[in-house]
């Protein structure tokens, strides 16, 4: 990253939007935009698919109170991540809410300049057709053991016309293996749904998805990337260059439970 300062609150905003701008076509979807935070909901029972941002510096409590609210007004449950200019305020409100804490995972960037292209001898594709959508639910599904008509409807039947969204997918044997998202605000860019089948893992599909996405953006114009990785996902983004430049407070909605019959 070199002597390159990065603004949190901007970047946070700018991969929350994007967030956004990913399940924005999705079939039970919400979105909420707020000054302290970004709520994107895919509208599916896991909560990594309903996925908030909260970067503050202002607004910190009321983005958290109304991401609480729109979760459990839907009998959802979420994942709200907190990046440290807004720790210290969400976590007391969160408290008061009744949140339940999931630790805190790596929120990590890199510079168009920083980013390493890999290949590994696949071949990846950028989707442009439901086929293409319908591919990358199947990876994803089996990826996250999820069922794929979750994926279907979080990315919804417009996917491929969204301006700011995008689904690369790694190819081989005859099939998709690995699926990489990303969603666009200005030079900025988000990378999200990353995922590789379960029996092709740790054979670089993955890091070739998301290097084909970094590759792509960049010749669009795109300067800056960004993500909140798992903590074991953490060397594969570090070898495209990735860097952590925060710990992001994870705290979790539970969905609402039916009333008693």
């Amino acid at each position: 990253m070199g002597s390159r300062r990065i603004s949190l609150v901007d970047l946070g905003r700018a991969v929350g939007d994007g967030w956004c701008a990913f399940v924005r076509g999705a079939v039970h979807g919400e979105v909420l935009l707020l000054p302290g935070g970004s709520l994107g909901i895919g509208g599916e029972g896991f909560p990594d698919m309903n996925f908030a941002y909260v970067f503050g510096p202002e607004g910190v409590g009321d983005a958290v109170r109304r991401f609480h609210g729109a979760l459990r007004a839907r009998g959802l449950p979420g994942s709200i991540a907190v990046l440290s200019p807004a720790a210290d305020e969400a976590a007391e409100v969160a408290a008061g809410l009744g949140l339940v804490s999931g630790g805190a995972d790596p929120f990590m960037c890199v510079h168009a300049a920083d980013a390493r292209h890999v290949e590994h001898g696949y071949v990846v594709e950028r989707v442009s057709d439901m086929d293409g959508v319908m591919d990358a639910a199947d990876t994803l599904g089996d990826a996250y053991q999820l069922p794929a008509e979750w994926i279907r409807s979080m990315v919804g039947p417009g996917f491929p016309d969204l301006p700011n969204a995008d689904l690369f997918l790694t190819r081989g044997e005859g099939r998709a293996l690995a699926a990489a998202g990303s969603g666009r605000v200005g030079s900025t860019v988000g990378i999200y749904a990353v995922g590789t089948r379960l029996a092709h893992r740790r054979r670089g599909a993955a890091a070739a998805a998301v290097s084909a996405a970094l590759d792509h953006h960049v010749r669009t114009g795109a300067h800056l990337f960004g993500l909140l990785s798992a903590p074991d996902a953490e060397p594969l983004y570090a070898s495209l260059g990735f860097t952590v430049v925060d710990h992001a407070r994870i705290w979790h909605v539970e969905a609402r439970s039916s009333p008693a019959s």
